[in-house]
């Protein structure tokens, strides 16, 4: 179809009802607004947060799955948590740092991890203990990767990141 020159003295605008055209043009506002917004950036100073708010004390149990007598998968996460900002980490399965876990005064969480949990890379639950009183219990389950047979050592590393991660998501 070619394009055709247009006779202006043919040319004219057709007449609308100024009440369509009113909600035709808060429509068009709307939709302008929602594809913009989708588009923008956040402002830098609503970032979201990317360490724990508080100092926190993480008591880990014995992970189910890990061999004895060493627990080589159990003292890794400690170490990756223990890396981590506004975290002191203690294994609750040593009867001498129970005291210690209990006498602390500020948040701390008692976790339960499972390698290799129902088939994932590491199932795990944790309670939250504040000011001596238990709070819920939450669970994150840390799946496999599809790739393939993922290492426990590398399993256990992701995991540790992501509960972290999920912990500073959840605003402690």
């Amino acid at each position: 179809m070619a394009c055709e020159s247009v006779d202006e003295d043919r040319w004219f605008a057709p007449t609308m009802d100024p009440r369509r055209t009113a909600s035709v043009a808060a429509a068009g506002v709307i939709v302008t607004g929602a594809l913009l917004s989708g588009c923008s950036q956040p402002p830098a100073n609503n970032a979201p947060p990317v360490a724990l708010r508080h100092t926190w004390m993480f008591g880990i149990e014995r992970m189910r799955g890990d061999p004895e007598p060493q627990l080589p998968y159990t003292n890794r996460m400690i170490a990756d948590l223990a890396a981590m900002p506004n975290v002191q980490v203690v294994f609750v399965g040593d009867p001498r740092n129970q005291a210690p876990f209990a006498a602390w005064q500020a948040g701390k969480l008692l976790v339960s991890p499972w390698l290799r949990g129902e088939g994932n890379c590491m199932n795990i639950t944790y309670t939250i203990l504040q000011s001596g009183q238990q709070q819920p219990a939450f669970g994150l389950v840390v799946p496999m990767l599809p790739a393939g047979q993922e290492p426990e050592a590398a399993c256990v590393d992701r995991a540790a990141t992501q509960f972290y991660q999920a912990l500073v998501l959840q605003g402690l």
